[in-house]
């Protein structure tokens, strides 16, 4: 007699949790999304764009690096970009350009500078990589895709070209180099 009230409450409890919020029996159906309001913490740690973000760190080789990268500008459509379409990712591109400085600290060795540590958020958490597009018809002065030496003391500035789906508009910029925090600047609204 134990065993068997026993079972029926294991069923009942097991009927409750899979009748909660979220499930469905019907195969097709999606549970809900909730919109996650941002702690007031996430908002102030985005800078705006203009605003620089200094760093300092080691080198691979024990030398003292250290600098202010800052995203100078987003632009989106980007009028002055003369490529074709055919070289997106996407079927209906629309052209983006970040411009971007990185300035090295006159007690810093030599930084090393390229694309690779940009990308742009989405509200959707995904993200794109810079695309390493340079030449003929990108905006100029170009941020270097290669690896480019910024001497202590002085900047380097430049475009990243992105191409995006056309009918979506990231919300963050993010400055992800390896081994240290990842930097977010907010992106206006268009």
């Amino acid at each position: 007699m134990h065993a068997r009230t026993a079972f029926c409450a294991i069923l009942l409890l097991a009927a409750t949790a899979c009748s909660g919020p979220g499930h469905t029996d019907e195969p097709d159906a999606k549970p809900k999304k909730t919109a996650a309001k941002p702690t007031p913490a996430a908002s102030t740690r985005m800078l705006k764009i203009g605003a620089g973000h200094h760093w300092s760190d080691t080198d691979t080789d024990g030398s003292h690096i250290s600098g202010t990268t800052t995203v100078m500008g987003y632009a989106q459509p980007a009028k002055d970009v003369g490529l074709s379409d055919k070289v997106s990712d996407f079927p209906h591109p629309v052209w983006a350009t970040l411009d971007v400085r990185l300035c090295a600290d006159p007690t810093s060795t030599t930084v090393m500078s390229s694309q690779t540590p940009w990308s742009l958020g989405f509200p959707d958490s995904t993200r794109i990589q810079a695309p390493l597009i340079s030449g003929s018809g990108v905006p100029k002065p170009e941020y270097p895709t290669d690896s480019a030496a910024v001497r202590p003391g002085s900047c380097l500035r430049g475009k990243i070209t992105f191409s995006l789906e056309r009918g979506t508009r990231p919300n963050q910029v993010i400055y992800d180099v390896e081994g240290r925090d990842p930097v977010e600047w907010a992106v206006p609204t268009a």
